[in-house]
Protein backbone atom coordinates (compact mmCIF):
# COMPACT_ATOMS: atom_id res chain seq x y z
CA UNK A 1 0.00 0.00 0.00
CA UNK A 2 1.52 3.44 -1.13
CA UNK A 3 1.83 5.70 1.15
CA UNK A 4 -1.06 8.17 0.18
CA UNK A 5 -3.17 5.22 0.16
CA UNK A 6 -2.25 4.43 3.52
CA UNK A 7 -2.90 8.28 5.07
CA UNK A 8 -6.21 8.48 3.31
CA UNK A 9 -7.15 5.30 4.73
CA UNK A 10 -6.27 6.48 8.44
CA UNK A 11 -8.22 10.03 7.46
CA UNK A 12 -11.27 7.29 6.82
CA UNK A 13 -11.25 5.51 9.87
CA UNK A 14 -10.81 8.71 12.03
CA UNK A 15 -13.52 10.71 9.88
CA UNK A 16 -15.50 7.09 10.87
CA UNK A 17 -14.88 7.28 14.24
CA UNK A 18 -15.84 10.42 14.29
CA UNK A 19 -19.18 10.12 13.00
CA UNK A 20 -19.70 6.94 15.25
CA UNK A 21 -18.83 8.99 18.45
CA UNK A 22 -20.91 12.08 17.07
CA UNK A 23 -23.97 9.73 16.55
CA UNK A 24 -23.66 7.82 19.79
CA UNK A 25 -24.12 11.17 21.54
CA UNK A 26 -26.79 12.45 20.02
CA UNK A 27 -28.46 8.71 20.80
CA UNK A 28 -27.44 10.09 24.68
CA UNK A 29 -28.98 13.48 24.22
CA UNK A 30 -32.69 11.70 22.96
CA UNK A 31 -32.42 10.00 26.10
CA UNK A 32 -31.25 13.11 28.29
CA UNK A 33 -34.35 14.84 26.50
CA UNK A 34 -36.64 12.36 27.12
CA UNK A 35 -36.32 13.11 31.27
CA UNK A 36 -36.65 16.70 30.53
CA UNK A 37 -40.14 15.89 29.21
CA UNK A 38 -41.13 13.79 31.49
CA UNK A 39 -40.23 16.36 33.97
CA UNK A 40 -42.22 19.18 32.22
CA UNK A 41 -44.99 16.58 31.84
CA UNK A 42 -45.02 15.95 35.66
CA UNK A 43 -44.61 19.90 36.35
CA UNK A 44 -48.00 20.50 34.07
CA UNK A 45 -49.81 18.47 36.24
CA UNK A 46 -49.31 20.77 39.32
CA UNK A 47 -50.32 24.66 40.04
CA UNK A 48 -46.55 25.33 40.84
CA UNK A 49 -43.44 23.10 40.88
CA UNK A 50 -42.13 22.28 43.37
CA UNK A 51 -45.53 21.29 44.27
CA UNK A 52 -47.20 23.21 47.12
CA UNK A 53 -46.03 22.00 50.36
CA UNK A 54 -42.42 20.52 49.27
CA UNK A 55 -39.25 22.36 49.78
CA UNK A 56 -36.85 23.44 46.62
CA UNK A 57 -33.46 21.97 46.35
CA UNK A 58 -30.72 24.51 47.73
CA UNK A 59 -29.14 25.09 44.70
CA UNK A 60 -25.72 26.46 46.27
CA UNK A 61 -23.36 23.40 46.63
CA UNK A 62 -24.56 22.35 43.11
CA UNK A 63 -23.75 25.86 41.42
CA UNK A 64 -20.40 24.98 42.99
CA UNK A 65 -19.80 21.58 41.63
CA UNK A 66 -21.23 22.92 38.67
CA UNK A 67 -18.38 25.27 38.30
CA UNK A 68 -15.92 22.51 38.90
CA UNK A 69 -17.23 20.45 36.14
CA UNK A 70 -17.00 23.54 33.68
CA UNK A 71 -13.02 23.98 34.63
CA UNK A 72 -13.11 19.79 34.63
CA UNK A 73 -14.09 20.12 30.97
CA UNK A 74 -11.78 23.29 29.75
CA UNK A 75 -8.93 21.11 31.38
CA UNK A 76 -9.59 18.29 29.43
CA UNK A 77 -9.81 20.37 26.35
CA UNK A 78 -6.32 21.72 27.17
CA UNK A 79 -4.66 17.94 27.73
CA UNK A 80 -5.93 17.36 24.46
CA UNK A 81 -4.41 20.27 23.32
CA UNK A 82 -1.54 19.05 24.93
CA UNK A 83 -0.66 15.65 23.83
CA UNK A 84 -1.72 17.24 20.10
CA UNK A 85 1.11 18.94 20.68
CA UNK A 86 3.54 16.03 22.55
CA UNK A 87 3.68 17.94 25.75
CA UNK A 88 3.04 14.83 28.09
CA UNK A 89 3.51 16.80 31.50
CA UNK A 90 1.35 19.16 30.87
CA UNK A 91 -1.30 16.33 29.36
CA UNK A 92 -1.07 14.25 32.56
CA UNK A 93 -1.50 17.59 34.78
CA UNK A 94 -4.69 19.14 32.72
CA UNK A 95 -6.07 15.57 32.69
CA UNK A 96 -5.41 14.68 36.91
CA UNK A 97 -6.78 18.22 37.82
CA UNK A 98 -10.03 17.57 35.67
CA UNK A 99 -10.58 13.88 36.87
CA UNK A 100 -9.96 15.63 40.71
CA UNK A 101 -12.65 17.59 39.91
CA UNK A 102 -14.74 15.53 37.81
CA UNK A 103 -14.85 12.83 41.08
CA UNK A 104 -15.45 16.29 43.47
CA UNK A 105 -18.61 16.88 41.32
CA UNK A 106 -20.05 13.38 41.19
CA UNK A 107 -19.72 13.10 45.41
CA UNK A 108 -21.24 16.63 45.51
CA UNK A 109 -24.21 14.86 43.44
CA UNK A 110 -24.40 11.57 45.49
CA UNK A 111 -24.79 13.77 48.35
CA UNK A 112 -27.52 15.55 46.77
CA UNK A 113 -29.34 12.28 45.62
CA UNK A 114 -28.97 10.56 48.79
CA UNK A 115 -30.69 13.97 51.11
CA UNK A 116 -33.73 14.09 48.44
CA UNK A 117 -37.24 13.19 50.00
CA UNK A 118 -38.57 10.88 47.82
CA UNK A 119 -42.41 10.94 49.18
CA UNK A 120 -42.98 12.90 46.45
CA UNK A 121 -42.72 13.08 42.61
CA UNK A 122 -40.46 16.35 43.10
CA UNK A 123 -37.71 14.00 44.84
CA UNK A 124 -38.20 10.94 42.70
CA UNK A 125 -38.00 12.60 39.63
CA UNK A 126 -34.74 14.28 41.31
CA UNK A 127 -33.56 11.51 41.64
CA UNK A 128 -34.21 9.54 38.41
CA UNK A 129 -32.44 12.82 36.70
CA UNK A 130 -29.48 13.08 39.23
CA UNK A 131 -28.98 9.18 38.76
CA UNK A 132 -29.44 9.15 35.02
CA UNK A 133 -26.45 11.99 34.54
CA UNK A 134 -24.36 10.14 37.80
CA UNK A 135 -24.47 7.12 36.14
CA UNK A 136 -23.16 8.87 32.44
CA UNK A 137 -20.93 10.53 34.53
CA UNK A 138 -19.27 7.99 36.57
CA UNK A 139 -18.64 6.01 33.08
CA UNK A 140 -17.52 8.24 31.16
CA UNK A 141 -15.25 9.38 34.16
CA UNK A 142 -13.55 5.97 34.05
CA UNK A 143 -12.76 6.24 30.83
CA UNK A 144 -10.97 9.18 31.21
CA UNK A 145 -9.56 7.58 34.15
CA UNK A 146 -8.09 4.42 31.69
CA UNK A 147 -6.84 7.56 29.40
CA UNK A 148 -5.01 8.97 32.08
CA UNK A 149 -3.27 5.91 32.84
CA UNK A 150 -2.39 5.02 29.44
CA UNK A 151 -0.80 8.54 29.09
CA UNK A 152 0.90 7.78 31.80
CA UNK A 153 1.84 4.51 30.27
CA UNK A 154 3.15 6.64 27.35
CA UNK A 155 0.53 5.02 24.75
CA UNK A 156 -0.31 9.13 23.30
CA UNK A 157 1.19 11.54 21.16
CA UNK A 158 0.71 13.62 18.29
CA UNK A 159 0.32 10.92 16.10
CA UNK A 160 -1.77 9.32 18.70
CA UNK A 161 -4.47 11.08 20.09
CA UNK A 162 -7.93 9.24 18.83
CA UNK A 163 -8.45 8.12 22.56
CA UNK A 164 -7.91 11.55 24.07
CA UNK A 165 -9.67 12.97 21.91
CA UNK A 166 -13.02 10.96 22.34
CA UNK A 167 -13.10 11.07 25.86
CA UNK A 168 -12.88 14.64 25.41
CA UNK A 169 -15.83 14.90 23.51
CA UNK A 170 -17.61 12.28 26.13
CA UNK A 171 -16.71 14.46 29.13
CA UNK A 172 -18.23 17.46 27.12
CA UNK A 173 -21.12 15.87 26.62
CA UNK A 174 -21.48 14.99 30.90
CA UNK A 175 -21.27 19.27 31.09
CA UNK A 176 -24.62 19.81 28.38
CA UNK A 177 -26.25 16.95 29.93
CA UNK A 178 -25.83 18.54 33.31
CA UNK A 179 -26.08 21.86 32.44
CA UNK A 180 -29.98 21.09 31.02
CA UNK A 181 -30.53 18.66 33.85
CA UNK A 182 -29.13 21.56 36.23
CA UNK A 183 -31.54 24.28 34.87
CA UNK A 184 -34.40 22.30 35.21
CA UNK A 185 -33.65 20.58 38.30
CA UNK A 186 -32.54 23.80 40.17
CA UNK A 187 -34.07 27.25 38.24
CA UNK A 188 -36.46 26.42 36.21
Amino acid sequence: MSEAARQRAEELALKNRRTGLTIFQWSWIMAFISLVVVNLQLRNQYPSWPPPNVKPFNPVLPTIATLGLILSVVLVNRAHQAIKQDEQRRFLGQLGIALGLGLAFVLVMAYEWVIADVSTQYGVLFRLMTAFHGLHALVIGGILAYIYRAGRQGHYHSGNTWAVEAGAKLWYFVLVAWILFYLFLYWI
